[in-house]
């Protein structure tokens, strides 16, 4: 889908190529779209040399785990890398963000961005009856990029395979793994566009920017 006559994947490639520490991105996407990506939104904006496009998987996890996979078997054996893992649907991802992950992960730490609830909490039974009123004091809503340490991020997904878990995000999985997560301070521009609302945020936010 195209935001502002561009699609939005490809704003969040373009938000990612323009950060120097980013050496490379890996594009994971369905099997029979890796044409259409390559040859529709890569070539075009010319982002060819900074992206590979593999084919993902049945669910979100997998994909993951097999971007994770290419770009082990890219690396020389023995090495690490950092790496981040980011929604293709949050293209106002700030540079700040993406820094502040890089800067603030440790091979022991992951690191993710999120933002305080300022919303009333409520846990309801199946019927939608309110059970109670949960504290927001300590209360996240977390983002993407997730940043990690390759090496133990692969082997928490390894693990998450093992013992039949699945995880909400990669976090979770690292969580599941023993790992620490960190949080940061996120962004409430970071939208994640899954909707028609999203959308039209997007584009009234992007109609703000450019004036």
């Amino acid at each position: 889908m195209l935001l502002s006559g561009i699609p939005i994947l490809t704003r969040t490639a373009m938000a990612f190529c323009a950060i120097e520490d980013v050496g490379k991105i890996i594009l994971v996407v369905p099997a029979n779209d890796m044409e259409y990506c390559k040859s529709e939104l890569i070539e075009p904006y010319g982002l060819s040399n900074r992206i590979d496009i593999i084919a993902g998987g049945n669910q979100r996890q997998d994909s993951v785990f097999n971007g994770l996979s290419y770009i082990r078997n890219t690396l020389t054996a023995g090495t690490d890398a950092v790496v981040l893992i980011h929604d293709g649907v949050r293209p106002f991802v700030h540079r700040e963000i993406i820094k502040n992950c890089i800067k603030n992960v440790t091979p022991s730490e992951a690191c993710v961005p999120g933002i305080g609830i300022a919303d009333t909490v409520k846990q309801v039974l199946p019927d939608l009856s309110v059970q109670r009123t949960v504290s927001r004091e300590y209360l996240y809503l977390i983002q993407t990029p997730q940043c990690f340490y390759l090496n133990p991020i692969l082997a928490a997904f390894e693990y998450a395979i093992k013992t039949s878990f699945w995880g909400t995000d990669d976090a979770s999985i690292f969580e599941h793994f023993g790992g620490k997560v960190q949080v940061i301070k996120g962004s409430k521009l970071n939208i994640k566009i899954t909707t028609p609302e999203d959308l039209t945020l997007g584009e009234l936010y992007l109609s703000k920017i450019q004036g």
